[in-house]
C-alpha cells in the first residue's frame, strides 16, 4: 500500500507539458527530417563553394518568381488607390531576384549577412525550445544545436567580407548537420515519453 502513495506521487519520467507531447507525436517525422538534414549538411560541407553559389542562385530564382507574381497580382489594381504599392512590392523582390542571379557573387556577401541573422534567431529559438524540453529525453541537444547556431553567427560576422564565398556553403552545412542532430536524437528519445 506505501509503494502505491510512494510511486502515484512520483513525478513521471518525462513531464508532459505540451512541447514534449508535440514531439512525441511527430517523432517518426523529426527522425527523418533529422537524417535528410544531416546528409544534406555533409554535401553542402564537402562543396562549401558550390553550395554558396547553390544557395545564392536559388534564392534568387524564388525572390523573382515571388516578385513576378507581386507584380502581376499588383496590375489587377491599376487604377486603384493600392496600385503603386503593390506594385513597389513586387517590383522590390523582383529586382533583388534578378540582381541574385545575374550576379551571384555581388550577391554572397548580403546573403551570408543574412545567414548570421537568421543563424541568430533560429540560435536563440532553439535555446528556449530545449529549456522549455528539459528534463525530457534529447533536451540537451536542442540546447547544443541552439548554441552552435548562436556561435556560428558571430563567426559570420566577424569574418566578413573576405571569406563569403565559402563560409555561407560551409556554415549552412554544420548548422544543417546540428539541427539535424538534435532532431535526430530529440525523436529517437521521445519514444519512451
Amino acid at each position: 500500500m506505501t509503494d502505491d502513495i510512494a510511486t502515484s506521487n512520483a513525478p513521471p519520467a518525462y513531464p508532459q507539458r505540451p512541447t514534449a507531447l508535440a514531439v512525441q507525436k511527430w517523432r517518426r517525422g523529426l527522425t527523418i527530417t533529422g537524417v535528410v538534414m544531416i546528409a544534406i549538411g555533409v554535401l553542402a560541407i564537402i562543396m562549401p563553394v558550390v553550395s554558396s553559389f547553390a544557395v545564392t542562385l536559388l534564392i534568387g530564382a524564388v525572390l523573382t518568381f515571388i516578385g513576378l507574381l507581386s507584380v502581376l497580382f499588383a496590375l489587377a489594381f491599376r487604377g486603384s488607390a493600392v496600385f503603386a504599392i503593390a506594385l513597389v512590392s513586387g517590383l522590390f523582390p523582383l529586382l533583388i531576384g534578378l540582381y541574385l542571379l545575374f550576379f551571384p557573387t555581388a550577391g554572397l556577401i548580403a546573403l551570408t549577412t543574412l545567414l548570421a541573422l537568421i543563424f541568430l534567431l533560429t540560435g536563440i529559438t532553439q535555446v528556449i525550445f530545449a529549456l522549455d524540453l528539459r528534463g525530457t529525453g534529447g533536451w540537451l541537444w536542442a540546447l547544443l544545436s541552439g548554441l552552435i547556431s548562436v556561435v556560428l553567427a558571430l563567426l559570420i560576422f566577424a569574418a566578413l567580407p573576405e571569406v563569403s564565398r565559402v563560409l555561407l556553403g560551409l556554415l549552412l552545412g554544420i548548422d544543417l548537420i546540428s539541427t539535424g542532430i538534435a532532431a535526430l536524437f530529440i525523436g529517437r528519445a521521445t519514444r519512451s515519453i
